[in-house]
């Protein structure tokens, strides 16, 4: 891996969202509304019919101005942008998630400061998980 393809590694670590159309940007807009203005937090949307080459080198050029130990999040595991994320790992000091939610992400800003890597990998799809719930299932058990 070319060391200089990342910025040094005690920054905070920056999160790069990749979706199939501009989920990310929406889900980028829903979190500021409850946490606050994000910063370097990405989205690289994929258009529709755009070529899986030229989405790559966009991503690439994106993942080059971030920190070592900053985060790929994408919506669909075997999608053009989970397998761009799992390409580019490859050359660049990150990991990938994919399953993206708004929980998840609102988690990674709320960690980043503190975790990088896998660790905040980690943490991100445990929040995933946990922000998975059946409503009615829980009010149900409230009830009895």
């Amino acid at each position: 891996m070319d060391s200089t393809k990342i910025q040094d590694e005690t920054e905070v670590p920056g999160i790069v969202i990749l979706t199939h159309g501009r989920v990310g940007e929406e889900l980028i807009r829903s979190a500021e509304m409850i946490i606050g203005k994000m910063e370097k937090v990405i989205a690289v949307s994929l258009g529709a019919g755009e070529d899986p080459g030229d989405y790559r080198e966009r991503v690439s050029n994106v993942l080059a101005k971030m920190p070592r130990g900053s985060i790929v999040m994408t919506d669909l595991f075997g999608g053009t942008p989970s397998n761009t994320a799992a390409v580019l790992s490859k050359d660049y000091s990150v990991s990938v998630i994919s399953g993206l939610n708004l929980p998840m992400l609102i988690e990674a800003v709320n960690l980043r400061q503190t975790l990088s890597g896998e660790e905040l990998a980690k943490a991100v799809e445990a929040a995933g998980r946990d922000g998975v719930k059946n409503i009615l299932e829980i009010l149900r058990q409230q009830t009895d």
